[in-house]
C-alpha cells in the first residue's frame, strides 16, 4: 500500500492529544467532604474496573478516529498488478470519434461530449510527466505531435463534428506511426473513443501489436432512431418554367423505434414550396411525394427538410434543379432539310447545330446532349468511333435512315443488329402506324387522351431491327417504327423511314413535335447530377456556350458556400481542369458542410452554377460493434481492455482503479466516521454507576 499525499500521515502525531487529555484529566483524584459519613450510605457504588474500560475505550475510539481521518487525507492506495506497465511510458494517443454519428444521445448527452469528457478525466489520471497526442477524423497534421495535459485540455473545447468517417485500419496506423516517430518506449497507450460503426470496418482485420496498451471505450446511445433521404428523382427529369412537376423522395428509417408524422418540407431558392407528412416503421422506407412549380428558369438551390431528433446532421438534403436548362443538339445531315431545326426552334433552350456529313466538327461532341443523323447513306469509321465513344458516355442519338441507307454501318455504330428492309419505290402505298400505348412512359404528360381511333402518321419502312430495345411507335403489321434502344450508356433512337415526305408524313403531323421534344428533354437529365457527396471525389459540370467560349485553361474557379452552409464569406480553390467544355473540381472534404454552393469564375466573379454537396449515407445508420462483439473480437488480448458500463463521471476514477490503483481513502473515512460514532455511543450509554449496598 503506498498514499497520494504522504504528508497528512504527520497529522496522525495529533493522536496525542486525547492522550495526554486522558491522563490528566481522568487520572486526578477528586477529594469531596461530607459532614456525616452517614450519608455515604446512601451514594451508590462506583465500580472502579469498569469505569477503567470505558476510559480506555474512548481513548481507543478517539484515537483510531484521528489515525482513519489521517489516512483518508493521505488516500492509501493498493498498486493494481497491470500498474507498472501503465507507468513504464508516458506517451498517450487518444481517437475520439467526432462523426456525426456522435450526435446520438447518453442520458440526454451527445456521445461526442461523453468522449470529450473522458478525455479530460483521463488527462488527470496520468502523472504530470505524461505527453499526449488527440487524434480526430480530420487527421490534422498538427495532430502528430505530443502536448502536456494544459494545451490537450485547451484543444477538446475546439472539436466539433466532422463530415469524415475513418477506417479503423488508418485510425491504428496513424496513432501507431506517431508513437513510433515520437518515442522508442514501449507500453504506449492507445484510447478509442468512439460509436464503434461496423461500416468503418472489419476490427478483426487489425492487426494490434502485443507492445502497446490499448484502450476501447464503446460510447452507446440509449435509443436509436433515425430518418433521412435516401434518393429522389423527378416525374419530369426536364423542368419548364410554370409548369407543374413532381419529386419523389425515398426516407428511410434505421432505428428500434418507428416515427409518425414528421414532417418533410421541399424549399426552393429559400422558399418553402410543398410540404408532406411520413410514417415509417422501424427498419422501414417510405416514398413521399410533393408536387411543385417554379416561376423563372436557371439553376435553383433546393433543399429537403426532416423534422428528426437528436440526430440532426441528416434532416437537410440538398439538391439543384435546372429550370429550363441549354440542351445542345447536333444536327448532322446528307441533304438540307429544315425540318430539325424548324421544330426545335420555337425554344430558346435548344441549341442547334448543323453540320454537313462531309464537314463535322467532331469537338462538339464533348459538350452535346443530343446528335441527331439524318438522310446519312452511310456511317464512315471516323463518325462510327466518335458516335460510340459519345454513347458510352451517356449520350443520345437518333437516326433517320437515308432512301438506300447502309444498314452495316449503322448497326457498327451503335452496336445493334439492323438490316435493311427490301426497297420500294415512293410511289408505293404508305403504311398506317398504331396509335401510342397509353401505357408507355415515353408518352407520359404528351397527349391529353389517347384512343385507337386517333389520326396516326403514315411511313414506308426502310429498316427492321427485330424486337430489339423498347418500342414506342409501330405499324399496323406490327414491324417497329420508332424504338429506343441502349448502347454503351448512352441511348439510341431508331426510325425506320427516313424524315422525308416522299417516305413519310411524320414531319408534318402533330406527333412530330412532342415526339422530338420528347427524345431531346430526356437527353438532358442524362448527364446532369442533383447533388453530390463528400465521399466522391470529382465534381463534372457542363459549361454553357458562352462560359465555355469566354474561359480558358488558366482561369481559376472558386467554389463559394452560401448561408445554408453557415460557412458565408469562405473561398474555396481545389485542384481543377477544363476539358470538352466540362469543368471538373475536386470536392473538397475537411471542414465542409452540407448545403448548395456556388460556383464562380476568380477572374471576373461570374456565377456559374450552382452544385450541391451532402453527407455520406452511411452515418446515418448505426450498425455499431456490441461491447460483447467487441471481447469476442479481441478475447485473449491481455493488452487490450475494454471499457463496457461507464458512470459519466467516474470513468477516471474507473480506469485508475482498473490500471494504476486500488484506491482506499473512502474506507478510511467510513472507519473515521464509525470511531467517532463510538465514542459518542460510550459517553452516551456507558453507565458505570451501580446501587449501594
Amino acid at each position: 500500500m503506498t498514499f497520494l499525499y504522504p504528508i497528512f500521515l504527520f497529522a496522525i502525531g495529533f493522536v496525542a492529544i486525547p492522550i495526554i487529555i486522558h491522563f490528566f484529566n481522568f487520572q486526578r483524584p477528586k477529594k469531596v467532604y461530607f459532614t456525616n459519613i452517614e450519608f455515604l450510605k446512601q451514594v451508590k457504588a462506583v465500580s472502579n474496573a469498569k469505569n477503567k474500560l470505558k476510559n480506555i475505550l474512548v481513548l481507543l475510539a478517539r484515537c483510531l478516529f484521528i489515525i482513519a481521518l489521517a489516512l483518508a487525507f493521505a488516500q492509501p492506495i493498493i498498486p493494481n498488478k497491470t500498474a507498472n506497465a501503465t507507468q513504464q511510458s508516458n506517451y498517450v494517443s487518444v481517437y475520439i470519434d467526432n462523426s456525426f454519428s456522435m450526435q446520438n444521445e447518453q442520458d440526454n448527452k451527445k456521445l461526442l461530449d461523453l468522449g470529450l469528457n473522458y478525455t479530460d478525466q483521463l488527462l488527470k489520471v496520468f502523472p504530470k510527466s505524461a505527453v499526449f497526442s488527440l487524434l480526430t477524423n480530420s487527421f490534422e497534421s498538427s495532430l502528430n505531435f505530443f502536448f502536456e495535459a494544459g494545451k490537450i485540455s485547451d484543444r477538446l473545447n475546439k472539436i466539433d463534428y466532422s463530415n469524415t468517417s475513418r477506417d479503423f485500419k488508418n485510425i491504428y496506423a496513424k496513432q501507431r506511426n506517431n508513437l513510433e516517430n515520437n518515442t522508442s518506449d514501449k507500453n504506449n497507450h492507445i484510447f478509442w473513443f468512439s460509436d464503434f460503426q461496423k461500416s468503418n470496418g472489419n476490427l478483426e482485420n487489425i492487426d494490434i501489436d502485443s507492445t502497446n496498451n490499448f484502450y476501447l471505450i464503446p460510447l452507446r446511445p440509449n435509443e436509436i432512431s433515425n430518418i433521412y433521404v435516401d434518393s429522389l428523382w423527378l416525374e419530369n427529369p426536364f423542368i419548364k418554367v410554370n409548369e407543374n412537376n413532381t419529386i419523389y423522395l425515398k426516407i428511410n428509417h434505421f432505428g428500434t423505434n418507428g416515427v409518425a408524422d414528421k414532417i418533410v418540407k421541399l424549399f426552393i431558392d429559400g422558399n418553402q414550396v410543398s410540404s408532406s407528412t411520413v410514417t415509417i416503421d422501424a427498419g422501414a422506407s417510405q416514398t413521399v411525394v410533393l408536387n411543385f412549380s417554379i416561376p423563372t428558369s436557371g439553376t435553383k438551390k433546393c433543399k429537403i427538410t426532416l423534422d428528426d431528433y437528436p440526430v440532426t446532421f441528416d434532416n437537410d438534403y440538398y439538391f439543384t434543379l435546372s429550370v429550363a436548362p441549354e440542351i445542345r443538339i447536333l444536327h448532322i445531315a446528307g441533304d438540307n432539310s429544315a425540318y430539325i431545326p424548324n421544330v426545335y426552334g420555337n425554344e430558346p433552350f435548344f441549341k442547334v447545330k448543323q453540320f454537313s456529313i462531309n464537314a463535322v466538327d467532331y469537338s462538339q461532341f464533348a459538350t452535346a446532349n443530343l446528335v441527331i443523323l439524318q438522310t446519312i447513306k452511310e456511317i464512315d469509321n471516323a463518325l462510327q468511333a466518335t458516335l460510340r465513344n459519345f454513347l458510352a458516355k451517356g449520350g443520345t442519338v437518333v437516326l433517320f435512315p437515308s432512301e438506300n441507307p447502309n444498314a452495316e454501318s449503322y448497326g457498327n455504330a451503335f452496336g445493334l443488329p439492323i438490316r435493311s428492309m427490301p426497297p420500294t419505290a415512293p410511289t408505293a402505298q404508305m403504311l398506317s402506324l398504331e396509335a401510342p400505348q397509353a401505357q408507355n412512359p415515353f408518352f407520359a404528360g404528351v397527349f391529353e387522351k389517347i384512343s385507337s381511333s386517333m389520326s396516326t402518321p403514315q411511313a414506308q419502312p426502310m429498316l427492321n431491327w427485330g424486337n430489339i430495345g423498347t418500342q414506342i411507335l409501330r405499324f399496323k403489321n406490327e414491324l417497329p417504327f420508332l424504338t429506343s434502344a441502349s448502347s454503351g450508356s448512352g441511348k439510341v433512337y431508331l426510325f425506320a423511314s427516313p424524315l422525308d415526305s416522299k417516305y413519310t408524313d411524320f414531319a408534318k403531323h402533330s406527333f412530330f413535335v412532342p415526339v422530338m421534344y420528347k427524345i431531346a428533354l430526356s437527353s438532358h437529365h442524362r448527364n446532369e447530377r442533383l447533388s453530390y457527396n463528400f465521399t466522391e471525389n470529382i465534381a463534372t459540370i457542363t459549361l454553357e456556350d458562352s462560359v465555355a467560349q469566354a474561359s480558358s485553361r488558366n482561369d481559376i474557379f472558386k467554389i463559394i458556400p452560401t448561408d445554408s452552409t453557415g460557412k458565408a464569406g469562405l473561398e474555396i480553390i481545389t485542384p481543377q481542369r477544363i476539358a470538352d467544355g466540362k469543368l471538373i473540381i475536386d470536392i473538397p472534404k475537411t471542414n465542409m458542410e452540407s448545403g448548395n454552393y456556388i460556383i464562380t469564375r476568380k477572374s471576373d466573379g461570374k456565377q456559374i452554377t450552382t452544385v450541391a454537396f451532402n453527407y455520406d449515407k452511411k452515418e446515418s445508420t448505426f450498425d455499431t460493434y456490441t461491447a460483447e462483439e467487441l471481447k469476442r473480437i479481441f478475447a485473449g488480448r491481455k493488452n487490450i481492455q475494454i471499457f463496457e458500463t461507464i458512470d459519466n463521471e467516474k470513468f477516471g476514477n474507473e480506469f485508475k482503479e482498473k490500471n494504476v490503483a486500488f484506491p482506499l481513502w473512502r474506507y478510511m473515512l467510513v472507519a473515521a466516521l464509525l470511531f467517532l460514532l463510538a465514542e459518542i455511543l460510550l459517553l452516551r450509554f456507558w453507565n458505570t454507576h451501580t446501587a449501594a449496598n
